[in-house]
């Protein structure tokens, strides 16, 4: 009786291991999905924090937004996205007012806009992302949107997200962006 419990038993041990290499693939598939879940909500919570503060800067820098500061208010930025955590982190473009622009991809600045527009009063119309600037309008005048003609600073940032455990299909290989209008004036 004693011999024929203890086969029981091996029996059951054997069941136990069989069960566990069955279902072992699937749970370490699921944390990979987590784990790479976890890092890209990550990701996309420092970026839109990085573009918020940016924003901010440009809310703080009004008296910055015309056609003399106002490449020199886009760059710096557009640097404070880019390299917000290390060189090349993030790709930034800026646009101060209609006028003066600067974008960052991989590390390298290019300027660009037309500096005198800053000087000039706005009511931007559009999405996150997708603004459209319109004609210059009078200061202070009411805008279709609920708005006054003002001056405009948008902030974009982008960052290249890539998953550790892409392959698997769970999260897969994307860009994250963030966007924010201010209007400082």
């Amino acid at each position: 009786m004693r011999r024929h419990a203890l086969g029981m038993h091996s029996d059951q041990r054997g069941t136990a291991a069989v069960e566990m290499a069955l279902i072992s693939p699937l749970v370490l598939i699921l944390l990979a999905g987590i784990i790479d879940f976890g890092r890209m909500l990550h990701d996309k919570i420092e970026l839109a924090s990085v573009v918020a503060s940016a924003g901010e800067y440009a809310l703080l820098s009004g008296a910055s937004i015309n056609s003399g500061s106002g490449a020199t208010l886009a760059a710096t930025l557009s640097g404070i996205v880019a390299n917000s955590s290390g060189n090349g982190w993030a790709g930034a473009a800026v646009t101060v007012n209609a006028g003066s622009s600067s974008a960052v991809t991989d590390g390298t600045t290019a300027p660009g806009g037309t500096a005198a527009e800053a000087d000039r009063c706005w009511c931007p119309t559009g999405s996150s992302g997708n603004w459209t600037w319109g004609t210059a309008a009078t200061c202070g005048v009411p805008c279709t949107g609920g708005t006054l003609a003002g001056k405009f600073v948008t902030v974009t940032g982008s960052r290249r997200f890539s998953a550790i455990f892409g392959r698997y299909g769970l999260i897969s290989d994307r860009v994250l962006h963030e966007s924010t209008i201010v209007q400082s004036q």
